[in-house]
């Protein structure tokens, strides 16, 4: 397919400084969108250990070390790879190996019970030594560090110096900053090799900062936000935020949440918003409701502020839901959610008993959309909407997306909604962006916007876009409708195979240019 009209042009600010701007006009039928296949977890490991030993060097840690461990891409159950073990923390029973693993390691990691053994030839191996009194944590030490070995997918940057043969201890090891479990994400160029494509770029959210994931059931890499491919709802619309949606004619902008899908269950039981279904639930309620679905989106209007935990409640079923698995189960509340998923929450006796079983025995759910008449082929969700009817969506007083930076309150640290450093009601610095519109004639026009991380700009590096520049940039060229999508140094654009613009993550380098995996891409042609 030949390469629709691509332009590369410098703007100039009014307040001084200048701006690169990529643009790519695109035929409707010519876009989809694509979760992109991890290739080498070696190489992942070390790219985002890297990432993080700068983000530690940053806040002034030199001495850091970060231990990254690789979930397995397709998933299992806890029980099937480590039989015989207690699988509940803090009440809640884990039903996915990979949140089981990331749960074991960041506990002993936190209480100072991993170590790491060196022995002539270099060959390494990983121990823990469990305090007195905790069998339950010493059977799943001596399992995992097992599977571990077996599975070579832990590994510790920079690593211990070579001959010295001491045990490295995991003393106060900050295990929320410095141990990341690593989801699903891989580099764009990696992709552009080995498929023909006429142009690839950034799309979705993903779970990148330390706000992000707090919960066990949570990868770096892992993609939020509906994701439609081929008429499949494979992720569903997780917050009320902008989507770019497709139904085989045009594409459109608008919002939608959990409220506009059907949840379908084991024995094709349906769950949805309205009565139509077999049973309704409500999203996200202030009072008690027998279905009841939590996002960290709950209590913002309420009380300021996300919600961590599902209400505390005795005789309540509840499940971790991520994309189309169920993750872990809990009863009575009081359940963590993970920025990636919700919780789905039953009263007791709502549901069969039999039921309830085998939603844990299933681990899995589908997603149909509420309204018949809204069929998608394609879609993708990012936010938040920059234009609508032609003009700045960001100055309209209905608007209702659910963004929340991480913030401090009252000397407080509270965890924000994913992604935690985008408040579309602030003023906004100028970053790096990448927006989709939609223009009269129905053709798509995608800009992409350079920036740099100020401390480490130089006179080459572009300005970046606020998110008022970009919707004015969008409308200037013919847009009528607009989508943010996830920017800074997660902007790429790839033309032809080669990479077009500036990626803007330099890792505190000035004049070094990172390349940043991505859980998803925008495909043209």
């Amino acid at each position: 397919m030949p390469l629709g009209r691509f332009e590369k042009q410098r703007v100039q600010h009014e307040t001084g400084g200048w701006s690169t701007v990529y643009s790519l006009e695109i035929a409707p039928h010519e876009l989809k969108f694509e979760d992109l296949h991890p290739m080498s977890s070696y190489v992942r490991q070390q790219d985002i250990a890297r990432m993080h030993y700068a983000r530690a060097k940053a806040r002034g840690d030199d001495k850091a070390h970060i231990l990254t461990w690789t979930a397995m891409q397709t998933d299992r159950r806890a029980e099937h790879i480590f039989p015989g073990l207690d699988y509940s923390f803090d009440g809640e029973r884990i039903i996915s190996a990979n949140s089981f693993v990331a749960c074991v390691l960041r506990q002993l990691l936190a209480r100072g019970w991993l170590q790491l053994h060196e022995y002539i030839g270099d060959t390494y191996e990983w121990h823990a030594e469990v305090a007195p009194g905790n069998e339950d944590w010493q059977s799943r030490a001596e399992a995992l560090t097992r599977w571990l070995e077996e599975s070579i997918q832990l590994d510790l940057y920079p690593n211990i110096e070579r001959g010295s043969y001491q045990p490295r201890l995991f003393r106060e090891f900050d295990a929320r900053r410095n141990f990341v479990r690593i989801g699903r994400c891989d580099f764009v160029r990696h992709f552009v090799q080995h498929h023909e494509r006429v142009a690839a770029f950034n799309t979705s959210h993903f779970l990148h900062e330390h706000d992000d994931l707090v919960s066990h059931h949570s990868g770096y890499g892992d993609a939020i936000g509906l994701m439609v491919s081929e008429n499949t709802i494979l992720r569903p619309p997780l917050y009320q935020r902008g989507c770019l949606l497709f139904d085989g004619a045009e594409w459109t902008v608008g919002t939608m949440s959990l409220a506009d899908v059907a949840l379908i269950l084991p024995d094709d039981i349906s769950m949805r918003a309205d009565a139509r279904g077999d049973y309704q639930f409500r999203l996200n309620p202030v009072d008690p409701s027998s279905i009841a679905l939590y996002t960290r989106a709950a209590r913002l209007a309420e009380y300021g502020r996300p919600l961590d935990r599902t209400p505390a409640e005795d005789r309540r079923h509840e499940f971790i839901i991520v994309n189309r698995q169920v993750l872990g189960w809990k009863q009575g509340g009081d359940l963590q959610i993970p920025q990636n998923g919700f919780v789905l929450s039953l009263s007791a006796d709502t549901l069969p008993e039999s039921t309830i079983e085998k939603i844990a025995e299933d681990a899995w759910i589908e997603y149909e959309f509420a309204d018949p008449s809204g069929r998608l082929v394609s879609g993708v969700q990012a936010g938040p909407i920059l234009l609508k009817d032609g003009r700045n969506a960001l100055e309209s007083t209905d608007a209702n997306e659910e963004f929340w930076a991480s913030r401090g309150i009252g000397g407080e640290h509270i965890v924000g909604i994913t992604p935690v450093n985008i408040d579309p009601g602030a003023p906004g610095d100028r970053k790096a962006r990448t927006a989709l519109g939609i223009k009269e004639d129905g053709n798509l026009l995608l800009l992409v916007v350079d920036g740099c991380d100020p401390a480490a700009s130089t006179e080459l590096d572009s300005a970046g876009a606020t998110l008022s520049e970009l919707s004015d940039w969008l409308a200037k060229r013919g847009a009528i409708q607009a989508l943010n999508m996830s920017g800074e140094g997660s902007s790429h654009l790839f033309v032809q195979g080669g990479l077009a613009n500036r990626p803007s993550d330099r890792r505190g380098q000035q004049g070094v240019v990172y390349e940043r995996m991505l859980a998803s891409i925008g495909i043209v042609g």
